[in-house]
């Protein structure tokens, strides 16, 4: 009877080891898991990264051509109308230098400096003064006249 006692708390033992086992065990397996997961999502993501880096890349250089192609046929347009139209067509094809050079330069090279400054000048908040004893705009008492001594006395 005695070992019939021993088998049944052996099997018990065995019982709950099985468990606990499974139990403390399973929670490395989750882990494992997911981090096989992230490393997948991972490299997935940075599968995307280079596809849309790649697919950017591709439509600069696509967006690059159109322009040059643009150019190409502006340029055909505005030669083939001062050889062969009337001299008031062709002077609306050429109708500034200014357009005219924005389409020969690179559109993505720096403006010079002088382009710059003619460009962008900064806001004057001052008015211009015609003596140098002038009060100006932005003097405390501008606008406002002077009131004597005598006048400030109520009778």
């Amino acid at each position: 009877m005695a070992w019939l006692i021993g088998l049944i708390g052996f099997i018990i033992g065995l019982i709950a080891g099985a468990i606990s086992y499974k139990l403390l065990k399973s929670d490395e397996a989750k882990v494992k898991s997911l981090e096989e997961q992230l490393e997948k999502v991972e490299s997935e993501f940075e599968s995307y990264k280079d596809n849309v880096h790649s697919h950017f890349n591709n439509s600069a250089q696509l967006l690059t051509t159109l322009t040059e192609s643009y150019r190409e046929v502006y340029r055909h347009m505005a030669a083939g109308a001062q050889a062969l139209c009337p001299e008031y067509i062709s002077d609306q094809l050429s109708h500034s230098a200014r357009a005219q050079e924005s389409l020969t330069r690179d559109s993505f090279a720096q403006p010079s400096e002088q382009d710059a400054a003619e460009q962008f000048s900064p806001p004057l908040d001052y008015a211009a003064k015609t003596s140098p004893d002038q009060k100006g705009n932005l003097s405390e008492d501008y606008g406002l006249d002077k009131v004597s001594s005598s006048e400030k006395e109520i009778p």
